[in-house]
């Protein structure tokens, strides 16, 4: 990416700008830039080092940020706000979730990562990264499963029981299998018991039911 950073290093206002980040003096006012520019200017100066939060005042342009910002860092999430209207709904409701769990999965799993968010979805209130850590399920071959017990909390956290997995939030038991489509995934899993004890994992196609990996 030098060669994206490099064109801006011969702008003494630049070099001011980041000397002046780097020492944390206080708050830094940019003006004059124009949006296209502004994920370039912003990636220059945050780099790659540390986790960053970028805050927007509007839901679209944190989306277009965010669409923007990804050509630079591939570490990046979008962290919606909950929307009032549409947040219970079926048609927006996993898609708001699915994302702000995204961008909690990312600071879970401890690599850096910067994220772009609203002033809105700062003033939503979250349990501590601690919690929600000890709140994730998480299996491997050989486990014992009480299909049950299983049940019952999926239902608590809030994922819905189908006769067949065909969509996120969802998940289907069938005899010894359990399907489950996780919020944060891009294709579901397929768990394949033998007895009560995990004998294989794998993903699989939602449209063809078929295995992937």
């Amino acid at each position: 990416m030098k060669s994206f950073t490099e064109p801006l290093l011969k702008l003494k206002e630049y070099e001011e700008l980041k000397q002046q980040l780097t020492n944390l003096k206080g708050i830094v006012q940019v003006s004059g830039c124009i949006d296209a520019q502004k994920p370039h200017f912003m990636y220059g100066l945050l780099g790659e080092k540390d986790n960053c939060v970028i805050i927007t005042f509007q839901e679209q342009k944190a989306q277009e940020l965010y669409e923007s910002y990804r050509f630079f860092d591939r570490n990046v999430v979008y962290y919606p706000a909950k929307d009032v209207l549409f947040y219970q709904s079926d048609i927006r409701g996993n898609l708001l979730t699915a994302q702000r769990l995204t961008a909690v999965k990312a600071l879970l799993e401890g690599d850096r990562v910067t994220v772009i968010t609203t002033f809105d979805a700062l003033m939503d209130r979250l349990a501590p990264l601690s919690n929600i850590k000890k709140a994730v399920l998480e299996y491997a071959l050989g486990d014992t499963l009480d299909i049950e017990a299983v049940k019952k909390r999926l239902v608590r956290m809030g994922y819905e029981r189908n006769d067949q997995v065909e969509g996120a939030g969802q998940f289907a038991i069938r005899g010894g299998i359990l399907d489950i489509f996780p919020l944060t995934e891009e294709n579901p899993y397929r768990l394949e018991l033998w007895g009560d004890e995990i004998d294989s994992m794998r993903s699989f196609d939602v449209e063809s039911q078929r295995s992937i990996e």
